[in-house]
Formats: C-alpha cells, sequence, structure tokens
C-alpha cells in the first residue's frame, strides 16, 4: 500500500475512540504503521464516564488497511508502561516518525475554589504531564533516526480561553501549549516540528459526557444542553472526530514541514471573539 506516509511510523495516544480512533485510521489510510494505546481501565476516579474503548478493533481496522499496528493498554501518568509501549512499538516498526498526544479527560461543573486535589491532579497528569512524559520517550528515538519528525499535540480552544467550570482543564491545555511553543524551539535543529491541535466542541463520547453533566445541572435536554455548549461557536455546529482528524493530517504532511510552535484552531470560531 502507497500512500504520503508510507514507511513512516506513528503513535497516537488515547486512540480506543472519538478523536484517538478517527486519527489513528486516518494514519493508516495515508500509509503508516500505527500503534495505539489507551488506558485500560474501565473506570477512573474523579472521571465520571467509563473509559477506555474497543483498542483491539481499532487495531484490526488498522491492519484492514493493510497496515502493521501494535495496541496496548498504557497509562500515560505511569512512564514505566509508557517506556514498555515504546518499547513494542519500535520492535514492531524500528522507527518513529509521529506522535499524536491524544489521551485527555474532561471533568468539570465546580468552580476552581471547589476542586480537590485529586481532581486537579489528575487532569494535570493526564492532559499535560502525560503529554510531556510521551514526548519524553519518544524524541530521543526520532533524534536518532536522523530523519526528524512530527509531534502534534492535542489541546483545545480550552487552551486559549478561560472557561467557568472548568478550571482544571484550560489549566491543562494552556500548560499544553506553552510545553508545545517550548520544544518546537528546542527541536528544529532537529527537523522535528511540533504543533497544537485546538478543537471546540467535538462530537465525542468524553463531550457527550460533559454535555449530559450540563443538561443534569440546568434541568435541560441533551439538545438543549449541546445548543447551550454551542453558543461560543460563530459555526452552529458540533466538529467531527474526522474533522479533527483531517486537520493533523495537515500537520504531519509534507507541506507542514515549515510550521511548528503552531495553534492549529479548528474551533467553529470560538476564540475568534
Amino acid at each position: 500500500m502507497q500512500g504520503p506516509l508510507a514507511g513512516k511510523a506513528a503513535i497516537v495516544t488515547g486512540a480506543a475512540r472519538g478523536q484517538g480512533r478517527a486519527i489513528a485510521l486516518a494514519l493508516a489510510e495515508a500509509g503508516a504503521d500505527v500503534a495505539i494505546c489507551d488506558v485500560g481501565a474501565a473506570a477512573m476516579p474523579t472521571v465520571g464516564y467509563a473509559m477506555g474503548g474497543a483498542l483491539d478493533d481499532v487495531a484490526r481496522a488498522i491492519e484492514a488497511q493493510g497496515r502493521k499496528a501494535v495496541a496496548m493498554a498504557c497509562d500515560v501518568r505511569d512512564q514505566s508502561q509508557i517506556d514498555a509501549f515504546m518499547a513494542a512499538t519500535l520492535e514492531a516498526f524500528g522507527r518513529l516518525d509521529i506522535l499524536v498526544n491524544n489521551a485527555g479527560i474532561l471533568t468539570g461543573g465546580r468552580p476552581a475554589h471547589e476542586l480537590d486535589d485529586a481532581m486537579w491532579t489528575t487532569m494535570i497528569d493526564i492532559n499535560l504531564t502525560g503529554a510531556w512524559r510521551m514526548a519524553r520517550a519518544a524524541v530521543p528515538v526520532m533524534i536518532v533516526g536522523g530523519e526528524g519528525g512530527r509531534i502534534v499535540n492535542i489541546a483545545s480552544v480550552a487552551g486559549h480561553v478561560g472557561t467557568p467550570g472548568y478550571a482544571h482543564y484550560c489549566a491543562s491545555k494552556h500548560g499544553l501549549m506553552g510545553l508545545t511553543r517550548a520544544m518546537a524551539g528546542e527541536l528544529a535543529g532537529e527537523r522535528i516540528t511540533v504543533n497544537a491541535l485546538c478543537p471546540g466542541l467535538v462530537d465525542t463520547p468524553m463531550v457527550a459526557h460533559a454535555t449530559d453533566e450540563v443538561a443534569a445541572a440546568r434541568g435541560l435536554s441533551t439538545e438543549e444542553a449541546y445548543e447551550l455548549q454551542l453558543t461560543p461557536h460563530l459555526i452552529k455546529e458540533k466538529i467531527t472526530a474526522e474533522q479533527s482528524a483531517a486537520a493533523v493530517m495537515y500537520l504531519v504532511s509534507e507541506p507542514a514541514r515549515v510550521v511548528t510552535g503552531s495553534a492549529l484552531m479548528i474551533d467553529a470560531g470560538w476564540s475568534a471573539v
């Protein structure tokens, strides 16, 4: 199978469903071998929705496109699990060209002063520190490979604006933007680009749970809650996981080799006003 990414190897974290799944399948369609991971737990303290998903199904869909796949449970809060996942990726592919840091959680509904330590720490550890840990494992491999690389951090419009009730989420995504920009400067000489994708409201199970929370808190139907959450969107549409994946595909493309330290906004105009 040929494609613009033929001969390349990629990692996508949080790939069992939603944006991660769509990104992994888009990379495979473009010709890349893809290693995928997800937390591998049905539930997590402080997170009120089901975690993980059918990671093996995603791996089979990658292989159905004629590409190699690696699928492992991996909690990005645990460096030993990350190292094991990286070792399995290198054993299977022998190289690493692309890292998409997609693993993340979304909880909210209360002001910052009412968050407890576990809520704050879990959010930062997964959304921000987890991306740093994964990059810390990936960058030396890319440097040794000598062909450059692409790192895409899935941030959020919440990395640019403040969203009341989601202070810990905003802090994690603002932090991810800072990490993106600093690493872009550090790695430019190695021909490794580091960029962030910043979606608005994406139609995923994670966002659906947040919508249900808003509906329950305000006595709204799910449809009414979605309409409320779409208020900051200038274009009154939910963003699809496939639209996020298409934006990632640009950032890992050959034309984007001179794009680094950027934030690609796919937020339906949220950050424009």
